[in-house]
């Protein structure tokens, strides 16, 4: 009797035990079900606005849709974790790219670059932000990790598909729009790219290139966009400050070219660019650095040192801020 009384009761334990395991088995999925209906149903209002007001966006904009699956099988890895405030998840290349493979080894790509921004956008809560050549997104990432509000504009479709994939891993779509174009002078053109699986954010927009009609899904082909057709998209998500971040192979000189309502509508204080003078682009470079004095930015090499305009196309350094005088 007592024997079968024991068993009774080691069986209701352990009854109770299974049914306490699957009680947290089901809250947890249902909490993370939540989470992503939540950020899924919060992504396809923002998107159905966008679309409502489609008439007054140009055609030629690719709205990338984050909701889409992915099914390809990416490495996608998590980040280290910046200030002790964010961290985040990047899908990579293989270790062929120099960025991914970096980010491999190290967990993050740009750290003191990226950094500066962090404490910037740390420091300024109502700044967003927007990423011009996200490459395969560590700072869209980092960014919308924070909360902020993201414009990513990436023209390179395995990029694209990289940065969607990460996305939807840290269910961060509500934060991001990503738009799958190159800027250029000229609106809805067809380019080629270079190719260079060892550095992947090396690849350039050959401008010359012509491109036939069954050519418009290769991967190495871009449509092309000028700034200012973003601008519709900042109205609608009431974007009026943030800070940039620019890296788009000799095309910066677009962003003036094309933007000037953008850049009028937007406060943008800071902007980090690379400035690659190696290319030998220096009449670029030169109608760059007057577009952005004669808009109030000084150059800076690390948000402090200011560098001497005379300079520009001689000793800056690879990586500067543009900045203006007040960052409100």
């Amino acid at each position: 009797m007592n024997f079968f009384l024991i068993k009774l009761f080691i069986i209701g334990r352990n009854h109770r035990l299974i049914l306490f395991v699957c009680g947290i088995i089901i809250l947890t999925f249902i909490y993370y079900s939540e989470q992503t209906l939540i950020s899924s149903l919060v992504y396809v209002e923002i998107r159905n606005l966008v679309v409502s007001q489609r008439n007054l966006l140009s055609p030629h904009v690719n709205i990338i849709d984050l909701q889409k699956e992915s099914r390809e099988n990416f490495s996608c890895i998590k980040t280290k974790r910046l200030l002790n405030i964010t961290q985040t998840t990047i899908c990579l290349h293989d270790i062929r790219d120099a960025v991914s493979r970096q980010i491999a080894e190290e967990k993050v790509w740009e750290e003191k670059l990226l950094t500066r921004l962090l404490i910037v956008l740390q420091r300024y809560p109502q700044m967003n932000f927007f990423d011009v050549g996200a490459n395969i997104g560590s700072y869209t990432l980092f960014v919308a990790s924070l909360g902020r509000q993201v414009i990513s504009i990436e023209c390179f479709k395995p990029n694209i598909d990289r940065i969607r994939k990460a996305i939807q891993i840290e269910h961060v779509e509500k934060n991001v729009i990503l738009i799958g174009n190159a800027i250029h002078e000229e609106t809805g053109r067809y380019f080629k790219m270079t190719s260079d699986p060892e550095n992947v954010g090396s690849q350039a927009v050959l401008p010359k290139t012509i491109v036939k009609q069954t050519e418009y899904d290769d991967i190495y082909v871009v449509k092309t966009i000028q700034f200012d057709e973003i601008l519709p998209i900042l109205k609608i998500r009431n974007i009026r400050q943030a800070i940039m971040k620019v890296d788009i192979q000799w095309a910066e000189i677009y962003l003036c070219q094309t933007g000037n309502k953008t850049f009028n509508y937007v406060n943008i204080p800071v902007i980090l660019m690379e400035w690659d003078l190696g290319s030998r682009l220096f009449d670029r470079f030169d109608s760059l650095s007057k577009c952005f004095f004669n808009r109030g930015y000084f150059a800076t090499s690390d948000l402090c040192r200011v560098l001497p305009n005379s300079e520009a196309l001689k000793t800056w350094p690879a990586d500067i801020y543009w900045m203006k005088v007040n960052l409100t």
